[in-house]
């Protein structure tokens, strides 16, 4: 029969993560998370019986990865493996999509609970047993307790999935870690499948340069960050290099900052991030948040996209003053208040017919490039029988297929499958 994996999410799109693996008659479900059509409405996997699980791993808290895991607490129980902060993360992540969709949405609160009560909460590094399959999981440097799961299937047929990885140390992370392990199937994310990101340090000095040249002139710079990974990667770069720079913190990014305090022990050094957090202003209220943009500073908020959050008031504060900024260092959607911004230089939607403020774009992925990608690759190429393609557009996807060709050769099974598809990986 061979080991099967079925694509329920994820297939030739950015998100929705959901791959089901079976051998020898049981299953292991790798993610189950949720996208976004145009409407910003949640787009939600394929179906799968809980009952049939012999278990369920989580690679990380982002909502394409683990938005949709509670559905399987409506009819079943399966043993779910995360770290600790993916977890709690996690949580709060859920509970913000049920408020902000629970129209859209199967589950309730209840089945969030019923989640969260079976957990199995691992470190990397430690196996864990579920039915016949075993794994392990390792840092995936995306952000924090993120994790590749490394599955080792009831015949012995030795899996990865990166979930999303990142191959670059950055302020908060360390790099991914590649378990030394024989691999026979790699299942690899490929959102830049086709781009180089340029070199990290070169964009932070970029945006420190433009913090400076901003505050200095009595400007103030709102930076939208994503409430997980981004704004914690941005204070301790600001604590670094600017140290005499105010920041204001607010939005979501306040709670999961206080989480990554908690779980200091992912941190690439907790005492950078617990020095950067001391002297960071966390915005409590309307009256913190009339102060905070009417001296030079800089406040870094959710939403990243300025998909709401707090972000979008101070926007409407700041947009008609030259001297101030807008500096997005997040992912910008297309579609999204960010891309339009971006492309055509005000939000009508927002009231701003043209932003006076300045306004940039920074590179500052928390996924790998395409060069990071092929190095997973050829890492584990003297084993590798499969790899499988996904988390991708398309384009994305055919591109780094034909980088793996070009550096692996063609010994190895490629596959670009969409979702709804089937693939017997070859032993």
């Amino acid at each position: 029969m061979g080991v099967k994996l079925r694509i329920l999410g994820g297939g030739g799109e950015v998100g929705r993560a959901a791959y089901l693996v079976e051998d020898s008659g049981e299953k292991f479900l790798l993610d189950y998370g949720v996208n976004f059509d145009e409407e910003d409405h949640p787009q939600f996997p394929g179906h799968v019986r809980p009952v049939e699980l012999s278990g369920v791993a989580v690679t990380h808290a982002h909502l394409d990865h683990i938005g949709a895991a509670p559905l399987l607490y409506i009819t079943g129980r399966p043993r779910i493996y995360m770290t600790p902060p993916t977890l709690d993360m996690g949580k709060i992540l859920i509970m913000d999509f049920l408020k902000l969709n629970a129209y859209y949405i199967d589950y309730e609160a209840e089945e969030l609970a019923a989640m969260s009560s079976r957990a199995k909460l691992l470190h990397y590094g430690e196996e864990a047993e579920a039915g016949d399959y075993s794994l392990i999981l390792t840092s995936a440097g995306h952000i924090l307790g993120s994790s590749i799961v490394y599955l080792t299937t009831p015949s012995g047929h030795r899996i990865a999935y990166t979930g999303d990885i990142n191959t670059i140390q950055t302020w908060t992370l360390n790099r991914a870690e590649l378990w030394p392990m024989k691999l026979d199937t790699l299942i690899i994310e490929s959102t830049y499948g086709s781009t180089k990101h340029p070199p990290r340090h070169l964009v932070e000095k970029k945006l420190i340069d433009s913090i400076d040249e901003v505050v200095s002139s009595g400007g103030t710079v709102l930076i939208p960050a994503f409430s997980v990974g981004r704004s914690q990667e941005i204070i301790c770069l600001i604590q670094a290099e600017l140290p005499h720079v105010d920041v204001y913190l607010d939005g979501m990014s306040r709670d999961i900052t206080s989480l990554y305090l908690k779980y200091e022990e992912f941190l690439r050094d907790p005492g950078i991030f617990r020095k950067a957090v001391e002297n960071t202003y966390f915005i409590r209220g309307w009256q913190d948040r009339r102060r905070a943009w009417r001296k030079p500073g800089v406040i870094v908020s959710s939403a990243g996209m300025l998909k709401g959050g707090p972000s979008v008031y101070y926007l409407k504060k700041i947009a008609g003053e030259p001297r101030n900024a807008v500096f997005l260092v997040s992912y910008q959607a297309v579609n999204s208040p960010g891309h339009i911004l971006l492309e055509y230089g005000g939000l009508e939607e927002f009231g701003i017919e043209r932003l006076k403020a300045r306004l940039q774009w920074f590179d500052l992925s928390s996924h790998a490039g395409k060069d990071g990608l092929l190095d997973i690759a050829l890492h584990y190429k003297h084993t590798l029988k499969n790899i499988v393609i996904v988390h991708g557009e398309p384009d994305a996807i055919e591109y780094l297929k034909k980088l793996i060709v070009e550096n692996i050769g063609d010994d190895v099974n490629i596959y670009t499958p969409l979702n709804g598809e089937e693939i017997t990986l070859e032993d």
